[in-house]
């Protein structure tokens, strides 16, 4: 005779069982995380859920690999020419990239007259300034300060009224680049030996003038200084002031 036995639970029984078995334990694991968040502040948790993410991800943003700009992936052309024939059958050759130096002599009317080494495109106002600038008598009007300077030439600034020569007031050259030339008139003029020619020179000194001086002088003997020029007819303070340092005794 076959022996009876129990017949397997149905799949449903199955379920069942274990929802029974689970519910209990969701029901523990809700009531310690309810009782977690109120110990700790529901306010303070979804701040925490909220700032996690938002600074994750400004560190991501902080801290990645910035992408590659387009335009160093362009190609550009160069503007150099290579050493070489070109398309057109023209050569062409390294160009130097450094200024020689060259040696200027400032003289005249400068603070610090002498000798200085200059970059090879310097121009007259370069030498000027680096002998100190320019004295209180000096004309730069005279002088192109504009114009450019070569290697061993010489530049000579003027005083005012101070008549130079063509290549003088050029900024000191003549046709070989170099000055050689001398100003016409020496300063300060001697009113005492200078004739009448020479005291012309003067600055707001005309031939009339220059004669009036010499016949003064021969009237009257030499003058004691500058200033004794105020007792020649037709000179008065004004003039006298403007010959200080260009006249002498």
């Amino acid at each position: 005779m076959e022996q009876w036995r129990p017949a397997p639970p149905e799949e449903d029984e199955k379920s069942q069982t274990l929802r029974l078995s689970i519910l209990p334990l969701a029901r523990h694991l809700l009531s310690h995380l309810v009782k977690t968040g109120t110990w700790f502040g529901w306010g303070r948790i979804i701040t925490a859920c909220v700032c996690i993410p938002v600074v994750g991800f400004g560190a991501f943003f902080l801290l990645r690999t910035p992408a590659t700009p387009v335009e160093a992936s362009l190609t550009y052309a160069s503007t150099i020419p290579n050493s070489g024939s070109v398309a057109s059958g023209i050569t062409v050759t390294n160009i130097p990239t450094t200024v020689p130096f060259i040696a200027v002599h400032v003289a005249g009317n400068v603070l610090k007259p002498g000798v200085y080494d200059l970059p090879g495109d310097a121009r007259v106002v370069d030498a000027v300034r680096l002998a100190g600038g320019a004295t209180a008598i000096a004309d730069l009007n005279a002088i192109n300060l504009a114009n450019h300077l070569t290697d061993g030439q010489q530049v000579y600034v003027p005083a005012v009224g101070e008549k130079v020569s063509a290549s003088v007031a050029s900024g000191g050259l003549n046709s070989d680049g170099v000055s050689n030339s001398k100003p016409v008139v020496e300063y300060p003029i001697n009113i005492n030996s200078a004739d009448a020619a020479l005291l012309d020179e003067l600055p707001g000194v005309g031939p009339a003038t220059a004669q009036a001086i010499v016949t003064y002088r021969d009237q009257h003997g030499p003058f004691a200084d500058v200033n004794g020029l105020e007792k020649v007819p037709g000179i008065g303070p004004a003039k006298v002031a403007a010959l200080q340092g260009l006249a002498t005794t």
